[in-house]
């Protein structure tokens, strides 16, 4: 089965997410400032793959059906959307997608860490922090 990873990263604070489909699909996203470290401006997309900047992650089971619509609409909402620390970032794309994906997300989300640790208060992870990663 499919899983959505929810991530927070080492260093600045960031979170993005991953669609692990299977071994073979496998799809970042997250969202930044076109112009690195701005409070606000222009966003943009990001499909980088982050494993290697992984410092905390949850995962949770969530079907094929769920992920793709997640992902149609976190790309109309983010895609060429504007960028706020606070009120459009990564924290809340992170946290759009899990809502997307059926789970339980409050609606103010701060930290890349705290959304994982909330994520795994109100809902059952598969997974949390488990080393070496699962995928």
């Amino acid at each position: 089965m499919p899983h959505l990873v929810i991530i927070s990263e080492t260093g600045f604070p960031h979170s993005a997410c991953l669609l692990d489909y299977s071994a073979a699909r496998r799809e970042w996203y997250g969202f930044h400032p076109k112009r690195s470290r701005s409070p606000a401006g222009a966003g943009e997309v990001d499909r980088s793959d982050r494993t290697a900047f992984i410092n905390h992650y949850i995962r949770f089971q969530v079907s094929v059906a769920r992920l793709d619509d997640a992902v149609a609409k976190i790309r109309s909402k983010y895609e060429g959307g504007t960028y706020a620390v606070g009120v459009k970032d990564c924290v809340s794309l992170s946290a759009d997608v899990a809502y997307e994906c059926g789970l339980r997300v409050p609606y103010v989300n701060f930290t890349p860490y705290g959304l994982i640790k909330i994520l795994q208060l109100y809902n059952s992870p598969t997974e949390v922090d488990v080393q070496p990663l699962p995928w």
